[in-house]
């Protein structure tokens, strides 16, 4: 009896040692999310918004500045989905008022959450590996919190809008290291009345590659 318990014990001890690595190669599978395909990035650049005349008030603006990170997900075909926060900055050169004369102090800026959809154009599987680099598109939507600040001697304006808000990307990006890129890239920004068109670098790190 005992002789035949330890075959039988040692042929159950097996079988559910590979089930149990069965169940855990399957779960690692069916995962849906895979850390070697989560990135963050990082973006900076100058920073140019068209001149707008809102209630009869026109203003022209100098070249600004943009900051921006997101953290995204590369999926199939080389589509990213990823969160976006951008804060967008620009002084005043100057506003003519209505009747209240002119300024040449002030500031426009935005504070910009956004959800993009990017599509890395798959370069290396139409046959050219060789090349480094990826050209890039992108449309992106979300929400805006502007602000706007100028005056002179008769006049004191402060403006706040909260406004839906869209995006398009262009660009390309450039294989540093296995899990680094490079980026140019242009964003044209449309909020409320202000159009913004930016143009930047910025640095992409991909998660979980060795």
């Amino acid at each position: 009896m005992k002789k035949n318990f330890l075959p039988l014990f040692a042929s159950l001890l097996f079988v559910s040692a590979a089930h149990a690595q069965t169940q855990k190669e399957s779960a690692k599978d069916n995962c849906c999310v895979d850390m070697k395909n989560v990135y963050a990035n990082i973006y900076g650049g100058a920073n140019f918004l068209q001149s707008t005349t809102i209630a009869g008030n026109h203003a022209t603006y100098d070249v600004g500045y943009i900051f921006a990170g997101s953290l995204g997900y590369c999926w199939h075909y080389g589509l990213h989905w990823e969160a976006e926060y951008a804060f967008r900055r620009n002084a005043i050169d100057k506003i003519a008022f209505v009747s209240q004369g002119d300024s040449e102090s002030g500031h426009f800026q935005t504070s910009s959450y956004m959800a993009n959809m990017l599509w890395y154009v798959p370069l290396a599987s139409w046959g050219y590996g060789c090349w480094n680099f990826r050209p890039l598109i992108g449309l992106g939507a979300g929400y805006d919190f502007e602000q706007m600040s100028a005056s002179n001697s008769r006049v004191d304006f402060n403006q706040k809008w909260h406004v839906f808000s869209w995006q398009g990307m262009l660009g390309a990006a450039y294989t540093l290291f296995c899990n680094t890129e490079f980026t140019l890239e242009y964003k044209f920004h449309q909020g409320d009345h202000f159009y913004n068109h930016a143009i930047g670098i910025g640095l992409a790190y991909r998660f979980g590659l060795k």
